[in-house]
């Protein structure tokens, strides 16, 4: 047992963040679950993610269609199918903006780089802990309301960016990258799922 979640009580998200730190390139295969007013049923996507370092990540979409975005020094490049890529401005997309943020002081275990982007509170004990990351930037707060990471031990589960308006996208990673979907495909079966509930129903 890791001695700094050995009850909720104890909880300390400082040494729960240094615990998630990962070598470089820590790549994941991840299911990503999108539940927005937008659209009448969830949008699920697959791939990988790959974490180079601070500020640089890479997003492959293997399906349903074929995508990958690359982002480095605050460019976002974006390559679908065989089409010409894009380039964009990082600051355009607050959402991908702040799960970077947030992804990348994760995964490299700064501590320091997550107070000072986002509020931190957390809760749980060591067989199930979340981090709520809520953001500072006002820009990035009109958009975002907070990004929560749910896991266990010194591995996560789930990255869910909580959108101010009410939607939201989970994404599954580590073991559950791969489980099976719980049917319905409803927002809270997948957030009991990354809770450490069953996944499949």
């Amino acid at each position: 047992m890791l001695p700094y979640l050995a009850n909720a009580a104890d909880i300390d998200a400082a040494a729960l963040i240094g615990g998630l730190k990962r070598e470089l390139p820590a790549r994941t295969a991840y299911t990503e679950v999108r539940f927005s007013h937008m659209y009448d049923h969830a949008l699920i996507a697959r791939g990988e993610l790959e974490y180079l370092g601070p500020g640089q990540l890479g997003k492959r979409v293997d399906s349903p269609y074929q995508e990958t975005t690359t982002i480095v020094d605050g460019e976002v490049t974006l390559q679908r199918g065989k089409r010409k890529p894009r380039q964009i401005s990082l600051e355009r997309v607050p959402e991908l903006e702040g799960f970077l943020r947030g992804f990348s002081a994760l995964l490299g275990g700064d501590v320091a780089a997550v107070q000072r982007d986002f509020e931190l509170t957390s809760s749980g004990d060591t067989s199930q802990w979340r981090l709520r990351l809520a953001p500072r930037d006002p820009r990035l707060k009109k958009r975002i309301d907070a990004i929560e990471v749910d896991g266990s031990a010194d591995s996560a589960r789930c990255f869910s960016i909580l959108d101010a308006d009410d939607d939201a996208s989970i994404m599954l990673v580590e073991g559950l990258a791969t489980a099976t979907l719980p049917e319905p495909l409803t927002r809270r079966k997948v957030e009991s799922a990354c809770r450490g509930g069953v996944a499949a129903q």
